[in-house]
């Protein structure tokens, strides 16, 4: 449920994320956008004590079985380390006060983590890609999508007054993935444009 430090095989504040760009763990350093599929074995898998930190709590994901393991590291710094029902992990996002947001693809769930150590989980669904507007999952945050070369993307998020919310960049696999968080809306922009949002309840 900007994903720098230390990368390893990756999963995937309202006032603290918002107007920040971030980027989340891309393939080279082992973002689980390319997460092998349920069952499958894929690369060597990051354990928990590998990256250190307090352990604060475990949290379900949206599919309902898979878990994060959330992890203090420092001041403003949570990791969360993903695991399918079986036990076995598919990587770990980080976010840190450089990087207030993280996000990682799983098989279309996406998760996210914020320097406070909240954690949202969501399935992204069709979507929009390259240079569009849209609103997001709030009804009144629009993203504005601009493209400004091969998988590199910018996303800023609107308000409803016209205040610039937030901002996004992807630009190929050095910046695999962006995410915000704005209130209660999380937002993450991916390489071929297509911003996923979702409202922690």
């Amino acid at each position: 449920m900007s994903a720098s430090v230390t990368r390893r095989p990756i999963l995937l504040t309202a006032a603290a994320c918002a107007a920040v760009a971030v980027t989340a763990l891309g393939p080279a350093s082992g973002a689980f956008a390319a997460a092998p599929a349920h069952g499958a074995t894929e690369g060597a898998q990051a354990r928990p004590e590998a990256g250190g930190g307090a352990y604060v709590r475990t949290v379900k994901l949206a599919d309902g079985v898979s878990v994060v393991k959330v992890y203090r590291v420092g001041p403003g710094h949570y990791r969360a380390d993903g695991f399918f029902d079986d036990g076995r992990p598919f990587g770990s996002i980080e976010a840190t006060p450089a990087e207030p947001c993280d996000a990682g693809n799983v098989n279309g769930m996406i998760i996210a983590l914020s320097s406070k150590g909240e954690v949202a989980s969501w399935f992204a669904k069709a979507r929009p890609t390259g240079p569009h507007n849209e609103t997001l999952a709030d009804g009144k945050t629009v993203a504005r999508v601009t493209e400004l070369g091969d998988q590199h993307y910018r996303a800023v998020l609107v308000g409803q007054d016209g205040r610039t919310l937030g901002t996004m960049e992807v630009d190929g696999e050095a910046k695999f993935r962006a995410a915000v968080k704005v209130g209660s809306l999380w937002a993450v922009l991916e390489t071929d444009g297509g911003v996923t949002s979702h409202v922690a309840r």
